[in-house]
C-alpha cells in the first residue's frame, strides 16, 4: 500500500444501530486488502466497543460516535471517538481465567479485546472532550 489510507463514519450511537457499523468496518478493512479471518476478529472487537460506547457513554440521553478506520502496510487501526463521560476501559482488571472455577459471569469484553489487538490505547481528549479508544492489529 505504501500510504495510509483512511474511512470514518459519524454515527448516532444507539445499539440498533451495531450492524451498519460492523459493516462500514468490514468493508473498510477489505477495502484495505486485509482478510476474511482479520475481519471476523475485527468485527468482535467493534461489537464489544460500539455497544459498550452506545449503552454508558451516554446516560442523560443520546450522543454519536465517530468510528475510523485505516491501514497502512502491515497494521489496521480502528478508532472510536465519544463525547459521552469519560471512562478508560483499561483500567478495568483482567478477569481471572487460569482456574476455570474461579470464573464469573461478565467482564470478559475488553479482555477479549485486548487479546484480539496488538495494541489498545485510552486517552481522553480534554480540548474536545472526547474518549479516544485507538486500536491496532496487524495483518
Amino acid at each position: 500500500m505504501g500510504e495510509e489510507s483512511r474511512h470514518t463514519l459519524h454515527i448516532l450511537a444507539e445499539v440498533g444501530r451495531l450492524s451498519e457499523v460492523s459493516v462500514f468496518v468490514k468493508n473498510a478493512f477489505l477495502g484495505f486488502g486485509f482478510d476474511d479471518k482479520f475481519c471476523r476478529q475485527i468485527d468482535i472487537v467493534v461489537e464489544e466497543i460500539y455497544v459498550n460506547i452506545a449503552s454508558y457513554a451516554y446516560p442523560k440521553g443520546h450522543g454519536c460516535v465517530d468510528v475510523e478506520c485505516s491501514a497502512d502496510d502491515d497494521t489496521g487501526t480502528l478508532i472510536f471517538r465519544d463525547q459521552g463521560i469519560p471512562y478508560n476501559p483499561l483500567d478495568k482488571e483482567d478477569p481471572e481465567t487460569e482456574d476455570p472455577y474461579k470464573m464469573t459471569i461478565g467482564g470478559y469484553g475488553i479482555f477479549m479485546v485486548k487479546e484480539i489487538m496488538d495494541e489498545v490505547i485510552y486517552e481522553y481528549d480534554a480540548n474536545s472532550k472526547e474518549n479516544v479508544l485507538t486500536l491496532r492489529k496487524k495483518r
